[in-house]
């Protein structure tokens, strides 16, 4: 009895293991908190030059950004396209507070924003 008690107990902690990591590592370092904000064209353009000499331009955005509570954050992202993000669209951005940076955003209607973040994005 007391051997099947023991291989019990280590096959439930080999199956915890995974639940575990994605608690403790995967949850805090690539997840986040969705915030909501509204594109213009409010974008600082940037110009470098790559290795090769050949110019790239990157795109900078400080944004107001509204949790689903309507709480405000001001969001620092780029636009990782190689183009500024089109105008006049709501975008959901993912904040991680671990790392303290914008880990992804996605464009959204405006019907998918929370009323609470539209609220204070119409101000």
């Amino acid at each position: 009895m007391g051997k099947k008690i023991w291989v019990s107990f280590i096959i439930i902690i080999i199956l915890l293991i995974p639940l575990f990591g994605y608690e403790f590592w995967y949850v805090p370092n690539y997840s986040g908190d969705d915030y909501y904000t509204f594109v213009g064209n409010s974008y600082k353009e940037i110009i470098e030059k790559d290795d090769s000499g050949n110019d790239y331009r990157e795109y900078y955005y400080n944004q107001k950004s509204y949790d689903k509570n309507g709480n405000e954050k001001l969001l620092k992202f780029n636009s990782t396209l190689g183009r500024p993000i089109k105008a006049n669209n709501y975008l959901k951005v993912t904040y991680n507070d671990k790392h303290q940076q914008v880990i992804s955003w996605q464009k959204v209607e405006k019907t998918n924003v929370p009323r609470k973040s539209l609220e204070q994005i119409l101000k």
